[in-house]
C-alpha cells in the first residue's frame, strides 16, 4: 500500500470542525433528493411555529420602522427574547403535560431547552433577558437557520434583517402579538404566568391563526411559484398514507420504503399520475438510501481497528478481508441475493429489509451482509422504471452508485471474495484521500485538511469514530412540521391523518 505523505494530511485538528465529514462523498446524491422532495426543510427546522414567530416578528420591525443598519441589533435583541418566550412556554407545558404536549408536538424540544429547562427547574420562573443571552450561541438565535424554508414559503424575505414575505398575513399572525408584548418583559414569567400562556406552546399552533397562515404558506400555489407549495403537497400525501395506521416510533424511512417502493397496487391507492410520479421518485432516492448507508458502514469498519491502536493500512484491509467467506464475488454477492420482484404482479420486494433483519447480524451488520446490500442495489438497475431509476442513479459521475458496483461485480465476478475486498478497501483508502485534498483549505493556524485519519510515525490513527448513520431524508423534520400543523396526527399511540389534512388533497 502507498501512504500519501505530507504536512496536512498528517496535521493534527484543532477544532472538531476541522476533521474530517463525509470521507467518501457518497451522501451528496441523498442531500440533493431531500432538499428537491421537501423543500426547503433541514434537519434543524422541525417547529412550525418558529417560521410563523419570525414573520411576525418581521412585521413588527416594519411598523416600529427599523430599516437602518443600526436597527439589526435591536431586531436581533427582539428575536432572542421571543424565542425565549415561546420555549419558555413550551418548556414548562412540557414538564406540566407531557403527554398531551407530545402528542402534539412531537418529540422535538423548543430551541434551547436544556438553558430553558434547567433555570425553569431551578428557579420555577424563567428570565427572559438572563435566557435570551444564553439559549443560542448565535447572534440571531434561530432565524437564519429557519430563513430558508421562510424565504421559500414566501413568510419572509430570508435576510438577516427580513421584511415580511407575501404569505405572512398580518391578521393571522396577529395570534403572536403576545409573544412579541411579553418579549419585553423585564420580570421573570413565574410557572403560573408560562400557564396562562399555554395558547403560545409550540404544540397550539395546528388550531391557532397563525398555523392557517403556515399552512397556506407551505401547501397553497401562490402566483408565479406553483412548485414548492405541489412539491410540498405531494410529499406530505405520501407520509401520510405511509404512516396510517402504523404506531408511533417505528422508523418514518421504513415507512416511506414500505410505501413507496413495496406497496402492490400503489398507483390505483394514490389515484393520481402526478403523485405516482411523485411517489416514483421518493422511490429511487429511498433505495439509493440503503446503498450510500452501506458506504458509510463499511468504510467506518474498515477503518475502525485504527481507532482501536494505530496501525497500517494494510494491516486494516487484511482484517476487513478477513471477515468474508472463502467464496467467489459471483458465488457470494450475486447467486445468493434475495428476491427482488415478485414474479407475478412485478411489484418490487423488499430485499434491503430482508438483509437488515437477517438473523447473521444481530444488532449490527456483518460485513458479507454489507456488501450483498451494494449487490442488490446494483441489481436494482435492471428493475426500476425510469422516472424511479434515474433518481436511483443520480446525476453524480463519481459517487460509488449503482452503476460503479454493478461494473466492481462483473469485474470480479470469478476472483475471490476476499481478494476483491481488498482491492477494493484500498480504492476506498485512496478516495478518502482524494476526496479530503478536495476540501483542503488555508486557516489561520495554517494548511488544514480534513480527515480524521492522521499519521502517528509509520502508522496511522483514527481520531474519534467516522459517520455510520443513515444519510437524512429529512423525514422526521417534515413529520415534525406536519403534527404540529394538524395535518398528521397520533391517537392511541398510532398515525392517523389530522383534523386539516385536507389542505394537502
Amino acid at each position: 500500500m502507498t501512504l500519501v505523505l505530507g504536512p496536512a494530511w498528517t496535521a493534527k485538528p484543532d477544532t472538531p470542525e476541522d476533521t474530517g465529514r463525509q470521507p467518501l462523498a457518497v451522501e451528496t446524491v441523498i442531500g440533493s433528493h431531500a432538499a428537491a422532495l421537501i423543500p426547503g426543510v433541514i434537519t434543524t427546522t422541525p417547529h412550525a411555529r418558529y417560521v410563523a414567530l419570525h414573520a411576525r416578528l418581521a412585521i413588527e420591525a416594519r411598523r416600529r420602522g427599523w430599516t437602518a443598519k443600526h436597527d439589526q441589533d435591536r431586531f436581533r435583541d427582539l428575536v432572542r427574547r421571543a424565542e425565549v418566550v415561546l420555549g419558555a412556554v413550551s418548556v414548562a407545558h412540557g414538564l406540566d403535560e407531557p403527554d398531551e404536549h407530545r402528542a402534539r408536538a412531537g418529540d422535538f424540544g423548543a430551541h434551547g431547552v436544556n438553558t430553558i429547562g434547567k433555570e425553569l427547574r431551578e428557579t420555577n420562573a424563567a428570565d427572559v433577558g438572563r435566557l435570551a443571552r444564553a439559549y443560542s450561541q448565535v447572534e440571531g438565535g434561530y432565524l437564519q437557520t429557519y430563513a430558508g424554508i421562510e424565504l421559500l414559503v414566501g413568510l419572509t424575505d430570508g435576510r438577516r434583517f427580513p421584511a415580511p414575505g407575501p404569505t405572512a398575513d398580518e391578521g393571522l399572525l396577529s395570534a403572536l402579538d403576545e409573544v412579541v408584548t411579553v418579549a419585553g418583559r423585564e420580570q421573570p414569567l413565574s410557572r403560573r404566568q408560562l400557564r396562562g400562556l399555554r395558547h403560545l406552546c409550540l404544540c397550539g399552533i395546528g388550531d391557532a391563526p397563525d398555523g392557517e397562515c403556515v399552512r397556506r404558506a407551505y401547501f397553497a400555489d401562490r402566483d408565479g411559484d406553483r412548485a414548492a407549495a405541489r412539491t410540498h403537497r405531494h410529499s406530505a400525501a405520501l407520509l401520510v398514507g405511509a404512516l396510517e395506521g402504523r404506531a408511533v416510533g417505528q422508523s418514518l424511512d421504513m415507512a416511506m420504503d414500505d410505501w413507496c417502493c413495496f406497496k402492490a397496487g400503489l398507483r390505483d391507492l394514490l389515484g393520481s399520475d402526478e403523485l405516482y410520479d411523485h411517489a416514483r421518485t421518493w422511490r429511487g432516492a429511498l433505495l439509493r438510501n440503503w446503498s450510500v448507508w452501506a458506504w458509510r458502514l463499511i468504510w467506518a469498519e474498515l477503518v475502525s481497528p485504527l481507532a482501536e491502536r494505530p496501525g497500517t493500512r494494510a494491516q486494516a484491509i487484511e482484517r476487513f478481508a478477513d471477515q468474508l467467506p472463502d467464496a467467489t464475488v459471483q458465488q457470494a454477492l450475486v447467486g445468493d441475493l434475495p428476491p427482488m420482484v415478485d414474479a407475478g404482479t412485478g411489484t418490487l420486494l423488499p430485499a434491503e429489509h430482508d438483509l437488515n433483519h437477517h438473523p447473521r447480524n444481530a444488532d449490527r451488520w456483518t460485513m458479507l451482509d454489507l456488501l450483498r446490500l451494494l449487490a442488490v442495489g446494483a441489481a436494482r438497475l435492471a428493475h426500476l422504471d425510469p422516472i424511479s431509476r434515474a433518481a436511483f442513479v443520480g446525476t453524480m459521475p463519481d459517487d460509488l452508485g449503482p452503476e460503479y458496483v454493478a461494473r466492481w461485480l462483473h469485474q470480479n465476478a470469478d476472483r475471490p471474495l476476499a481478494d476483491a475486498a481488498e482491492d477494493l478497501a484500498a480504492h476506498l483508502f485512496q478516495r478518502a484521500e482524494a476526496v479530503s485534498r478536495q476540501k483542503m483549505q488555508w486557516t489561520r493556524a495554517g494548511l488544514r485538511l480534513p480527515t480524521r485519519l492522521r499519521r502517528v510515525g509509520d502508522r496511522w490513527r483514527l481520531e474519534g469514530e467516522e459517520g455510520s448513520g443513515a444519510v437524512s431524508l429529512r423525514l422526521p423534520t417534515f413529520t415534525s412540521f406536519l403534527r404540529q400543523l394538524g395535518i398528521l396526527a397520533v391517537s392511541a399511540g398510532t398515525w392517523t391523518a389530522g383534523r386539516h389534512v385536507e389542505v394537502i388533497r
